[in-house]
């Protein structure tokens, strides 16, 4: 199964990829014809990274992990749960292209097909947590990696509360705009920082193997309860309250920490895991190092007006996870690397590095001489290499398979 799936994943990555390239240079030569919107092209292109890539790729490792550690085999329905997973995710891409998050004229009515493929998605992702129940319930012992991914589904399902405020704000027309914030950063920051971060831990320790695990204290409902406040820094300043600042600003520093505790014990196994995964971890030290910025007074609200949070979502995004998958999945044995991988590996590596200096550039605009022209420029290039290897990923594992 994880072979399928797999190939799927590298498949969105590879859209996602090619759609990323397409923003990046559209944003200084101009969009096509054919690609006017770019709001909701960017839609498309963060769902289906979200949604095809790392969600697809994130269930396929659980599920290959799982039967080694429970001792049970999966239960029925696994199979018809990815399919449908999968091919819901990627319909998503279209879904979004067309208008976002808006309204789309589908013969005499007018449809949120983005919110519609978001709330299918959201529907399987129950059907996931279901199956996921099943097979772990009952057992005589919860070891390291099982709680991870219990939290982790834990935080899905927030996230995909935060979905249903979207699809009723949209369906009831609601113009609250905390409201609509706190659904959108619910929905998509816990996502990511709930849902990504502990399912991605539990996929690292199972692939290391649960006796090293054993070996340390390891947080895992702590880290769960301190990241799910932290959604809020993703609301708009003129929104939130000071206490509601306050709450999600320690809570984040104190995940940071955690999660700290996690990399440190990683960090010390590095030599068993592959090079991309080990360049993850490294971008992940960047990501938790920012954490405290924030309790700096004002600089939360002063970076609301600049644009640090693609930074922050490019270096926990593309930076932390996405390397740390492609890692395993192009090396689930951990088998040596040939000539020919590290070349891919290194060309990864080096479009990561140059499109989070383009884009921290960017952000800090203000604090450099340098034109934004330029650091746009340099973030289009910097896509060539990212889609170059997402293709190869994609292509190596069709002949594979």
């Amino acid at each position: 199964m994880l072979n399928r799936y797999r190939t799927i994943a590298f498949f969105a990555l590879a859209l996602a990829a090619a759609t990323g390239m397409l923003l990046r240079f559209g944003l200084v030569l101009g969009m096509p014809a054919w690609a006017q919107n770019y709001t909701a092209i960017r839609h498309a292109h963060s769902h289906l990274m979200y949604f095809g890539w790392v969600t697809v790729a994130l269930m396929a490792l659980i599920w290959h992990f799982l039967p080694t550690i429970t001792g049970r085999p999966l239960p029925r329905g696994v199979h018809l749960q990815m399919a449908a997973s999968a091919l819901v995710a990627l319909l998503s891409f279209p879904a979004f292209w067309l208008n976002g998050y808006g309204p789309t004229q589908v013969g005499s009515t007018e449809l949120p097909l983005g919110s519609m493929a978001a709330g299918l998605n959201g529907l399987l992702w129950l059907l996931f947590v279901a199956l996921y129940v099943r097979a772990t319930w009952g057992l005589p012992e919860r070891p390291l990696v099982i709680q991870l991914w219990d939290w982790a589904i834990v935080l899905l399902l927030f996230a995909f509360s935060g979905a249903l405020g979207l699809v009723v704000t949209v369906a009831l027309r609601l113009t609250n705009p905390l409201l609509q914030q706190l659904s959108l950063h619910l929905f998509l920051d816990l996502f990511g920082v709930g849902w990504f971060n502990l399912a991605l831990l539990g996929i690292l320790w199972a692939l290391l193997g649960e006796e090293i695990a054993k070996q340390q204290w390891l947080p895992t409902q702590s880290l769960a309860l301190l990241l799910a406040p932290t959604f809020i820094l993703g609301v708009s300043p003129a929104l939130v309250t000071a206490d509601m600042f306050w709450l999600a600003a320690f809570a984040n520093v104190g995940a940071a920490l955690l999660l700290g505790r996690h990399w440190w014990a990683l960090w010390r196994q590095r030599s068993r895991l592959p090079l991309l995964t080990r360049f993850g971890l490294l971008i992940l030290a960047v990501h938790l190092f920012t954490a405290a910025v924030i309790l700096w007074p004002g600089i939360w609200q002063w970076s609301a007006g600049t644009q640090l949070r693609i930074f922050f979502l490019h270096d926990f995004l593309l930076g932390w996870v996405s390397s740390t998958l492609l890692g395993i999945l192009l090396k689930p044995e951990n088998k040596p690397t040939s000539l020919g991988e590290g070349y891919v590996a290194f060309a990864w590596m080096g479009g990561v590095a140059v499109m989070l200096l383009a884009l921290l550039g960017v952000s800090l605009l203000q604090f450099n001489p340098i034109p934004a022209v330029t650091w746009f420029w340099l973030a289009a290039w910097s896509s060539i290499p990212l889609a170059t290897v997402a293709l190869w990923a994609c292509a190596t594992q069709l002949q594979r398979s």
